[in-house]
């Protein structure tokens, strides 16, 4: 009985994915993680990181930055691509600004330098579980490109990115239909309101597109917005 309530009590504690090839370091979270009431599961390798994400549950991963297997930022940025959101703190050397922005770009959500304060560790890590939480339902985010759709203010890579009304609306639609080819008589008669132009409209449709992609795209080494030749656009994630 007893052994089955420490189970259950187990279960029932925040579940965390640590990834730290270091002994020392690993027991020293690990200490940290129990003290402040998370549970924990281990991973060895970049590529049982990529297993336990994709199949398993967890709050949050603490993933090393030099972890043996496939390279970390790789690893998630394919598990960004399958949409899998678990917030991901790196750790790792102290890297210069341009570093930083890569693993951002790729689907880090926090970086914290080696060695590090546990007490730091945790704090990092909750203030990201408590982002999570909270973030609200009309905030939608595709990638590193995030967009308030309530304040219609729009953000990549923590960048804010200022777009006209029209810019705006084509960006909304294409969100809300994620993944899904748009056409051009779909953008005429939902953003544009008119339908009975949907044929002739196609040009200026085109133009409006290309500076919202310059916007969201130039420079960026994921692209988000596609065109889908002789038939219109897509929003996904990822350089499919």
């Amino acid at each position: 009985m007893r052994e089955e309530r420490q189970k259950r009590a187990q279960a029932e504690k925040i579940q965390i994915l640590l990834a730290e090839p270091d002994a020392k370091v690993a027991a020293t979270i690990e200490a940290e993680l129990e003290a402040k009431g998370f549970a924990w599961s281990r991973a060895a390798t970049s590529e049982e990181v990529f297993l336990e994400l994709n199949f398993g549950e967890f709050a949050a991963a603490l993933l090393d930055a030099k972890l043996p297997g496939r390279p970390v930022l790789e690893v998630i940025e394919v598990l960004r691509k399958r949409n899998i959101t678990t917030p991901i703190l790196l750790l790792g050397e102290e890297a210069d600004s341009q570093s930083r922005i890569r693993a951002y770009e790729k689907g880090a959500d926090d970086i914290l330098p080696k060695p590090s304060v546990a007490a730091e560790l945790s704090a990092r890590l909750k203030a990201l579980l408590r982002r999570r939480s909270s973030a609200p339902p009309w905030v939608r985010s595709v990638e590193d490109l995030e967009v308030d759709l309530s304040a219609r203010r729009v953000f990549r890579a923590g960048r804010e990115i200022a777009l006209t009304p029209r810019e705006f609306g084509i960006l909304e639609y294409l969100l809300r239909n994620q993944g899904k080819a748009v056409s051009f008589e779909a953008l005429a008669t939902d953003v544009w309101h008119q339908p009975e132009r949907a044929k002739t409209i196609s040009n200026v449709v085109r133009v409006h597109m290309a500076s919202l992609r310059k916007k969201i795209d130039c420079g960026r080494p994921i692209k988000l917005l596609h065109t889908m030749r002789g038939y219109g656009f897509v929003l996904r994630s990822g350089n499919r």
